[in-house]
């Protein structure tokens, strides 16, 4: 899977966005909140293909937490991403 092309991350402050990219402008319709965490991933996982046991190895590796934890906690996440478009298997750009 991979993150969706048309969305970028974007720090405003303290807050991690993502937002849809349309022609140079960004369009505020939709806008995704992330924590650091989620962020820290998502800069990982942009522009690569990726799957969850990857993201939890990534988690594990930064934070020292356990394999069925970090594994458990990707899948929850992605299930979220899923919903919103935020990643897919075969995302195109508009």
């Amino acid at each position: 899977m991979k993150t969706n092309p048309n969305l970028k991350l974007r720090k405003v402050g303290r807050f991690h966005m993502i937002v849809k990219v349309d022609e140079s402008r960004v369009n505020m319709t939709d806008v995704f909140t992330l924590n650091d965490v989620a962020a820290w991933l998502w800069q990982k996982a942009e522009k690569t293909e990726f799957t969850d046991d990857m993201l939890a190895g990534w988690l594990c590796d930064e934070y020292g937490i356990g394999q069925d934890e970090a594994l458990s906690d990707v899948r929850d996440m992605l299930a979220e991403w899923k919903e919103y478009g935020l990643v897919c298997d075969s995302c195109k750009e508009d």
